[in-house]
């Protein structure tokens, strides 16, 4: 036998050692936990949490919490009604003559859809409540909506004015419920959106 034979017979336990014991090579590994949620959403006890809420969907498009700010039929009894800007609602007729949940739904996943992750999108509110009771509130004040979507031809900011009425359901929480949507000028508006990406 040869010199090297032996040799390799003596490593022999020496690497089957190794590759037992080894360094963890073919041990399980822990699971990682679950990634927490960049979510941001506040129970609405209260009609100023409604429009924060909206404020943080838009930032963080979520579509999920974005309905939130909406009425759940099931809970209010009660349906989204959107008065469009008189422009948007000449240009995109058929599609705000039967606006719903489900309208609003498509466009906000449409719009998400075509801005990249790393993009920015804002929703700036200035204005306050005109009236608050118990079960109802009245929003009214100008906004400024921010989409980096980057399609040529399409506004990435729209600005306008807005009335929000807002109401409690049988779960004590608020959500709007009529949104009258107002132009600035001749600035393009969020009914532009809506329209443009309902579609």
């Amino acid at each position: 036998m040869t010199a090297q034979f032996h040799m390799a017979r003596r490593l022999a336990p020496l690497l089957a050692a190794f590759l037992i014991a080894g360094c963890g090579l073919f041990s399980t590994r822990d699971p990682e936990p679950p990634k927490a949620s960049s979510s941001t959403f506040v129970p609405p006890t209260a009609p100023d949490i409604v429009l924060s809420n909206l404020q943080h969907a838009v930032s963080e498009r979520d579509g999920v919490n974005y309905l939130r700010c909406l009425p759940d039929s099931l809970n209010s009894g009660r349906t989204l009604t959107f008065i469009p800007t008189a422009a948007a609602g000449a240009r995109y007729v058929t599609t705000f003559l039967s606006w719903s949940l489900q309208s609003e739904k498509s466009y906000f996943t449409s719009l998400v859809a075509v801005t990249p992750p790393t993009a920015s999108s804002i929703l700036i509110l200035t204005g306050g409540f005109s009236l608050i009771a118990s079960d109802s509130a009245v929003y009214n004040g100008d906004y400024q909506l921010t989409f980096q979507h980057g399609i040529p031809g399409v506004p990435e900011t729209v600005r306008g004015n807005l009335q929000l009425v807002l109401a409690a359901d049988r779960t004590s929480f608020w959500s709007i419920v009529h949104w009258t949507d107002h132009p600035i000028g001749t600035d393009p508006s969020w009914s532009d959106l809506k329209g443009r990406f309902a579609n």
